[in-house]
């Protein structure tokens, strides 16, 4: 039995499903499916329960994802102590942020980074979910939150603050003004449920709880173009929605949101010359253009 068998058998057991898996792998389902068929058929033991609802796993097979969890913590704490020893500013760096800090506070300024670390190959990643440090899904994260376990260095490099916005024909339609009180009435849009914990979801299930739901999306940027577009109201980035002339502030970060943004990584990847890079290039990022205060 091969690390690269053992693999599939935890991305699968982790997702619950081939497509996931195979996401999370970068190959295809029908390759997913086929590598745990085979492993199956080398250990002559059924190791997930095929249902209509997922794949989970049998007693064997939960038997057999400790064992490669423990595998699979040995094999990536020695590429971390390799990576650690990496005196060499080239190479693949990954980096993870949500939506809008990806999209409107780093890859602004990713040509200047560019320019001074031609060799360095960066990856950013825009997604909601949270990437597993410590199992190397991604080498450094931005987070709104510090975390609070795992050997990780959290460094505070700026602040993220929400506001409440609406097109101005739609809060000209309502009577809206800046400093509202009165939020009867107001259609809302906001997260599908799986992020409705996220950045602005719990603000509105505290202050807006019977408001009616013009659009539920689980992507920042649906939420500022329907805005825009007069569905309703939604609580973005005031960086951005600033910008817009077709939008109005209703309320401030001091009434809505304001995030501490967290640079997160890996305590044995900081002696890595290129994640050092990308980390100093992140912070200065940070302090221009996401400003603590």
């Amino acid at each position: 039995m091969e690390w690269d068998d053992l693999k599939y058998l935890l991305a699968v057991a982790r997702t619950g499903n081939l497509v996931a898996a195979a996401r999370q792998l970068r190959t295809s389902a029908s390759t997913v499916a086929r590598r745990i068929a085979e492993l199956e058929a080398a250990i002559e033991a059924r190791l997930f329960d095929r249902k209509q609802t997922g794949y989970t796993l049998t007693e064997t097979g939960e038997a057999i994802r400790l064992r490669a969890e423990e595998v699979e913590e040995r094999v990536l704490a020695l590429q971390r102590e390799a990576l650690g020893r990496d005196a060499q500013i080239t190479g693949k760096v990954r980096v993870t942020a949500s939506d809008d800090i990806a999209t409107h506070v780093i890859a602004p300024q990713l040509p200047r980074f560019a320019r001074a670390y031609p060799q360095i190959a960066l990856d950013l990643t825009a997604q909601m979910e949270l990437a597993n440090l410590a199992r190397r899904e991604a080498d450094i994260a931005i987070r709104g939150q510090r975390p609070t376990e795992g050997d990780f260095v959290a460094r505070q490099i700026g602040t993220w603050p929400f506001g409440l916005y609406a097109a101005k024909s739609y809060a000209k339609s309502r009577r809206l003004k800046p400093g509202l009180t009165d939020l009867n009435g107001v259609d809302i849009i906001t997260w599908t449920e799986e992020y409705a914990h996220l950045r602005g979801g719990p603000w509105f299930a505290k202050h807006m709880r019977n408001a009616p739901v013009a659009l539920a999306s689980n992507s920042r940027r649906v939420h500022h173009e329907a805005c825009k577009a007069g569905m309703g109201v939604a609580i973005l980035p005031c960086a951005v929605a600033d910008k817009e002339r077709g939008l109005l502030r209703l309320l401030g970060p001091d009434r809505v949101l304001s995030l501490q943004l967290w640079l997160v990584v890996h305590r044995d990847l900081t002696r890595t010359a290129r994640v050092r890079a990308v980390m100093d290039f992140l912070i200065d990022v940070g302090r221009k253009h996401a400003p603590a205060g």
